[in-house]
């Protein structure tokens, strides 16, 4: 921190800039902490399974459903296996409605 500047008015600018543009991907602002996973009875990977939705969305990144269908679901629940116990809900820190994202989740990946 030695010669510490803040950031000037031009820098701060393009910071909102590209805030703004990743507020219209509408991505799940999951911060991979996985508190949710340690709940879950279903052992889903709820924070793996939400970084997928969000590189189909980000990048249309096809690799997205290889990575649901043969990582994150190999020795795990799918999305579709919730069964809406809310434990994940009651210990996330951004207070996410995570069973309603899985379904997001499950309608992609789950056909």
């Amino acid at each position: 921190m030695k010669d510490f500047q803040p950031l000037s008015d031009a820098e701060r600018a393009a910071v909102d800039k590209v805030c703004a543009i990743f507020r219209t991907q509408d991505l799940i602002p999951c911060t991979a902490c996985r508190y949710c996973m340690e709940r879950c009875p279903q052992n889903i990977a709820i924070s793996d399974l939400f970084a997928c939705l969000n590189a189909l969305k980000q990048f249309h990144n096809w690799n997205s459903a290889y990575y649901y269908n043969n990582i994150h679901t190999k020795n795990g629940g799918k999305a579709s296996d919730c069964i809406k116990c809310g434990k994940c809900e009651a210990i996330c820190p951004q207070h996410l409605p995570i069973r309603a994202l899985l379904e997001d989740v499950s309608k992609e990946f789950d056909k």
